[in-house]
């Protein structure tokens, strides 16, 4: 649900049409403030309270739709004005609109009304957002021209003068008009062009933030005085340029004490005019509010100025709702920097909330002294939201809401670690749909899609309230029965598999049968891990299967049918052959940049692929998880790494190689002898270490936070690179990525795959690209399968691409090199 409600203003006769709209619209996950008008009297009075959306119908008994349309633009020409009819005429729709309805919806089509607001909410909030702009810059202006050092902003190439304040002009002699015909030079008579470019060329090229120097500044009358310089490279708009702030030095000095406070003061303001900014004096009462900061707290400069910060800046915690302390006082108190809760919330003098980050400095004199404190803070309301629904999104299965995997088994570890400490009785039930590969082939995807919803509803309402419910993966499901002793956890088993099998599946003229298989894994203080759980209920299921199908199996550990099935299993000798025989195939797959300032040199890939029976190749996710339940990817990714380095070692020196990335697992990880082993290779392979990037995946990363650091730390001192795979699958938190050093982050491809037509995957690959470039983290898009996904990715300022838009997976021969085009052709 929106964390705000809609406030919707219905004009309409007919009860049970608005009753309809309200309807629809709460379909779309909004809290709902309606009020119903049916005439001119109703609709102006209720116009004196906010409205975020207006929904009217054409015709009323003594009104129409352009009456109201009339009144409420009169009220507020910004406020969406939709018009909901049965009977209006292309005609009279288009003339609506054209008067000002931003659209129209037949009452026979009301599932288009969601789409329809959702839009208009989002053009509003845009509207709102470009008139706030320009109030900043406006504002803006006023400050620079009341500010009492001369500013100028300029052209960076031809360092003509774009903007100069009224300090500027008063200083120097000169119009507005004769300014902006000159450049720096004209005023400084000792620069040449070529003295410039190399005081400004750590600002261009980013080594440096500022520069600060001193120069003679010559007025229109010929006359000189010293200035100090402050030069900064900044974008207005889309444009770089130059902005410098230039101080007397003279008129400074010999006032330098007088005007000590109020220059400390007008510069820390000045740098951080885009936040929030409040100053107060030494006993924390409030001094000064910028415009930022007068709009986010509701009071004005001078109402505000001598009042407590705590009044002002009233912050509350998002989660406990309790007061926070003043930040003034406790920086006074502690003489430093303060930053405020991560989780803070501003309530604004209206009562409406933003979620702010801030920090509070000490300002001091010469002496010493502390005479004030400066706090700055900005609304991070649309970010926290967004790591919210991220958050949300890596805890939970997209398609049936339920947890997922990754979650399910954080929480069967706390209930394991219970079983141990406490003695306490678990269960686990493995479920698996009988049969739902029918579904897909007879019905196609939509149907399986719908099929694993229904039964996840099914489910949800026959465990306990403290019972978890997960899909594990595809059509198996889960459930930790905590605190549940076998008999009550077969009753449970026995009641799911039975919800499943009374019931049907209709998918248009088609109706199957529901059933599912259980396998169902008491939990005591003398079970094994949490690996070793799951692995025995995926067995016990597989056994239920073998017997029938639609029935419960519980593991026992003396099972004769348990060990048989286990017996079966051929995966674990076929992967040792596989290992021992050299069996494995290396394929290729390129990574593109998507940008021309990159380092020469291929960049790739390796995949692995195995060789089957009959010649044929096995991809990796087909004995991967068998790897990984038999914890034999520690000795597969061993395979992989000598014989990448042996190659690479071996490979023609005329075949330039910038990145080889190879895959590791958590298992690896994990694997107290594999840094070793990594370490001893890196150093006996003829390569530059820099060449090969080691992918880990986000959630094996963060299940082993601490061996992952050392690990990257470690091999990182060798030169080798590191890049964080399928980041934003399963996303708990950004603050890991703090504690990660990688030099790539691998944007999930299933975010990738749909996001040209998909406006959240979209805003997750935008979200992902911009926090790893703050970070200076480079950043590679997985799965881009179109021509249409690689160019919103070069829109979005994505390092490299990389997917079947690219290039197919080939088979790797190093001795040749790996070619970095588009379509390479096959290495000879």
């Amino acid at each position: 649900m929106k964390n705000t409600p809609l406030r919707v203003l219905i004009i309409e006769d007919t009860e049970n049409d608005a009753v309809l709209m309200t309807r629809e619209l709460a379909r779309c996950g909004h809290d709902l403030v309606t009020e119903r008008v049916t005439g001119d009297a109703g609709l102006r009075a209720a116009l004196e309270r906010p409205w975020d959306i207006v929904l009217s119908d054409y015709s009323l008994p003594h009104f129409n739709a352009l009456e109201a349309l009339a009144i409420v633009q009169q009220h507020d020409p910004d406020l969406p004005f939709i018009i909901v009819s049965g009977t209006i005429g292309e005609e009279r729709a288009a003339g609506a609109m054209r008067k000002g309805a931003r659209d129209y919806v037949m009452k026979d089509h009301l599932a288009r009304l969601c789409a329809v607001v959702e839009r208009e909410l989002r053009e509003a909030g845009e509207r709102r957002k470009r008139k706030q702009a320009e109030q900043t810059v406006t504002r803006l202006g006023k400050i620079l021209d009341q500010s009492p050092v001369e500013i100028y902003i300029m052209d960076p190439v031809s360092l003509r003068f774009l903007q100069v304040n009224q300090t500027a002009l008063h200083n120097l002699g000169y119009s507005l008009e004769e300014m902006q015909r000159m450049s720096a030079l004209d005023i400084k008579p000792e620069f040449t062009r070529r003295h410039f470019a190399e005081i400004s060329a750590p600002l261009l090229n980013g080594t440096r933030d500022q520069i600060r120097f001193e120069t003679p500044h010559r007025r229109k009358d010929g006359t000189t005085y010293p200035a100090e310089v402050q030069l900064q490279y900044s974008i207005s708009g889309t444009e770089p340029v130059f902005v410098a702030v230039i101080q007397d030095i003279t008129e400074r000095k010999q006032a330098e004490d007088t005007l000590f406070r109020e220059k400390e003061r007008a510069q820390v303001t000045l740098q951080s005019i885009g936040d929030g900014v409040v100053t107060t004096d030494a006993q924390g009462l409030v001094t000064y509010l910028n415009p930022v900061a007068e709009r986010l707290t509701g009071w004005g400069n001078d109402e505000a100025q001598g009042q407590l910060l705590l009044r002002v800046f009233n912050a509350i915690h998002e989660d406990t709702r309790a007061p926070l302390e003043c930040p003034a006082l406790q920086t006074l108190r502690e003489r430093r920097i303060i930053e405020i809760s991560a989780r803070a919330l501003l309530i604004r003098r209206d009562g409406v909330e933003f979620a702010v980050e801030d920090s509070t400095a000490p300002i001091f004199n010469r002496g010493g002294e502390i005479i004030g404190t400066v706090l700055v803070f900005h609304d991070v309301s649309h970010t926290r939201a967004l790591a919210n629904q991220i958050a949300y999104q890596a805890r939970h299965d997209a398609l049936t809401g339920l947890l997922n995997r990754r979650e399910f088994e954080l929480h069967l570890n706390q209930t394991l670690e219970s079983a141990r400490s406490e003695g306490k009785h678990h269960a686990v039930c493995y479920m698996d749909l009988d049969q739902f590969k029918v579904v897909n082939d007879t019905c196609g995807h939509v149907a399986g899609d719908e099929l694993l919803k229904q039964l996840s509803a099914k489910l949800q309402k026959h465990i306990r309230e403290n019972d978890i419910l997960a899909r594990f993966r595809g059509d198996e499901f889960t459930v930790l029965l905590q605190g549940c002793p076998p008999d009550k956890a077969y009753e449970i088993a026995e009641a799911l598999r039975s919800a499943a099998n009374e019931s049907r599946f209709v998918w248009e003229d088609k109706s199957f049968e529901m059933s599912v298989s259980i396998g169902l894994v008491p939990i005591t203080a003398d079970s094994g891990s949490a690996d070793d759980i799951m692995a025995a209920a995926d067995l016990a299921c597989y056994v239920a299967k073998d017997h029938g199908r639609n029935r419960v199996h519980v593991y026992r550990r003396d099972d004769s049918a348990l060990a048989e099935r286990h017996s079966e299993m051929q995966w674990v000798g076929r992967l040792q052959k596989a290992l021992e025989e050299n069996s494995f195939h290396l394929y290729y797959q390129t990574i593109l940049p998507l940008n021309a300032n990159v380092s020469p040199g291929a960049r790739y890939e390796i995949l692995l692929r195995l060789k089957s029976g009959d010649g044929g190749l096995v991809p990796p996710n087909a004995f991967i998880p068998a790897a990984e339940c038999y914890n034999l990817m520690p000795a597969v990714d061993r395979w992989v790494i000598r014989h990448v380095l042996q190659a690479l070692s071996a490979q023609n020196p005329g075949h330039a190689l910038h990145t080889c990335a190879l895959n590791l697992s958590g298992q690896s990880l994990c694997d107290d002898r594999f840094l070793d082993f990594v370490i001893d290779e890196v150093s006996q392979a003829r390569i530059t270490p820099g060449q090969i990037c080691f992918e880990i995946t986000e959630t094996a990363a963060i299940a082993n936070l601490s061996r992952a650091m050392r690990f990257i730390s470690t091999l990182k001192s060798m030169g080798c690179r590191f890049a964080l795979d399928d980041f934003g699958s399963g996303l708990s938190s950004f603050a890991y990525l703090k504690n990660l050093p990688v030099d790539y982050l691998k944007i999930d491809g299933g975010f990738v795959r749909n996001m040209v037509h998909d406006p959240i995957d979209y805003a997750m690959v935008e979200s992902i690209n911009q926090i790893g470039h703050v970070m200076r983290i480079q950043t590679i898009a997985e799965s881009v399968e179109s021509e249409d996904v690689l160019a919103a990715l070069k829109k979005l300022g994505v390092d490299y691409a990389q997917g079947y838009a690219i290039m197919q997976p080939r088979p790797w021969l190093p001795a040749s090199g790996a070619d970095t085009g588009r379509n390479p052709p096959p290495p000879q």
